[in-house]
């Protein structure tokens, strides 16, 4: 009897007991120290449910554990390749903390719903609402194919940046870019005058974000020296200065403010360590990228087969509260986009006063109708979506996603709740709603 008590005493503080349902032990498994709060526990064992049959494949791909029978998981050496503003193992490690964009994902949560998705290599992950990339990042560090789109050239444009810095050869750009030439190279892009509105919102189109990118050193940047780099270089080199100008924008006139060359110089540092962090990581681990692709685009018309994706895991904008636009102008000017038109294009800044927000709705459901199409039959949408509150009132699309689902012909929904501790737009909860086509 005494036994008895002992043992549901030991499942009741072992959130591995849980989790595995009784085959493993916390001194087995080790979960990441930071991985405490509820819905981290409950993805652990929803990727687990997924992978726990085979643990060789888990330590590949497992998100949140730390350990699985005394061999440290991939994610213990990829979250290691510390960013700037890095909380744990969550977050804006490798190539995540390029640019400074407001509303990011959590890398660590984004992969632990990949896994759940149960996609693999030759799968497809879809994320229509893009954003700087997080999605695609995490798939591709998986092995599995990906697929994004974004409204925001250059929005895009940082996405593609991030994904191809995680396949620059430190070694050689080490040896070829180093710190003699920031100067050189910062005075290049200080020196940029792209003519407003010369990039529009290319929907139509059907532009990537690679062929965006091309189109600006062919047409916009004159001829020097960086020409004779690789592409990707480039690009790199390029978000670096694009990163310092947010910081000069944003911290100017503050403790932390500095000139916008000295934020560059900083920046350039901070960069090539990540990338030399990343290379090493990438080859101890053999890790084989998994492909990508970045439309123009717009959520409410995917260029994609129908049942073509196995899974999407998204977030849409929180534009009605938040106004993304505004937050990145200088990232939008320096580039050119014709800032007008984007407004006129993106989900949730249409409109005016309560119309802003009927149309939120229906371009919302509308999107969700698409992911719908593309989806292979029995696979899983997973939206991420927070209570934004829009004149002291909280809203309740998470509510009214799971209503609309089964009119739109989704099987199951379901969805679990995120408690934002500090608040990112005066958010309380972000939930995250699981849709089974």
């Amino acid at each position: 009897m005494l036994e008895e008590i002992v043992e549901d005493i030991k499942s009741l503080i072992d959130p591995v007991i849980w989790i595995t349902d009784g085959r493993f032990t916390s001194s087995e498994l080790k979960l990441f120290d930071d991985a405490r709060q509820l819905y981290e526990l409950q993805l652990a064992k929803l990727e687990f449910l997924r992978f726990g049959e085979d643990l060789k494949e888990f330590v590949r791909r497992t998100a949140y554990f730390e350990e699985i029978l005394g061999k440290k998981s991939w994610h213990y050496f990829i979250s290691g390749v510390k960013g700037k503003g890095q909380i744990g193992h969550t977050n804006q490690y490798m190539t995540h903390w390029f640019y400074p964009y407001k509303g990011k994902f959590h890398g660590q949560m984004i992969k632990a719903l990949i896994n759940f998705v149960e996609a693999k290599k030759g799968d497809l992950i879809l994320d229509p609402y893009l954003g700087s990339g997080t999605t695609l990042i995490e798939s591709s560090l998986l092995g599995i194919n990906g697929y994004g789109v974004e409204i925001n050239p250059a929005l895009a444009i940082v996405s593609q940046i991030k994904l191809d810095s995680l396949k620059i050869n430190y070694e050689e750009i080490s040896t070829e870019v180093d710190f003699s030439k920031v100067y050189k190279i910062f005075e290049y892009f200080s020196s940029l005058k792209i003519p407003k509105n010369s990039i529009k919102p290319t929907i139509e189109d059907c532009l990537t974000a690679k062929e965006l990118l091309e189109m600006l050193w062919d047409r916009f940047f004159p001829s020097s020296f960086l020409h004779d780099l690789p592409f990707e270089w480039r690009n790199f080199l390029l978000l670096i200065y694009l990163h310092a100008l947010s910081d000069y924008t944003y911290l100017s006139g503050t403790k932390k403010g500095k000139s916008l060359q000295q934020f560059f110089f900083d920046n350039f540092k901070e960069y090539m360590e990540t990338i030399r962090g990343c290379w090493n990581v990438i080859n101890r681990l053999g890790i084989e990228l998994g492909d990508y692709e970045i439309l123009i685009g717009s959520a409410l018309d995917l260029k994609l087969k129908d049942e073509s994706v196995k899974g999407i895991v998204t977030s849409p904008p929180y534009s009605i509260a938040l106004d993304y636009i505004k937050n990145d102008e200088h990232l939008l000017n320096y580039l050119g986009v014709d800032i007008g038109e984007l407004r006129n294009h993106m989900i949730g800044l249409k409109g005016r006063g309560k119309d802003r927000l009927v149309l939120y709705e229906r371009d919302l459901r509308r999107s969700i109708e698409e992911m719908f199409r593309v989806l292979e039959p029995n696979g899983w949408a997973i939206i991420v979506l927070g209570d934004i509150s829009i004149n002291g009132s909280r809203t309740n699309f998470n509510r009214k996603i799971i209503e609309w689902s089964k009119d739109i012909g989704f099987e199951d929904a379901w969805q679990l709740e995120r408690a934002i501790l500090g608040g990112f737009a005066k958010l309380r909860f972000e939930y995250l709603i699981f849709l089974q086509k």
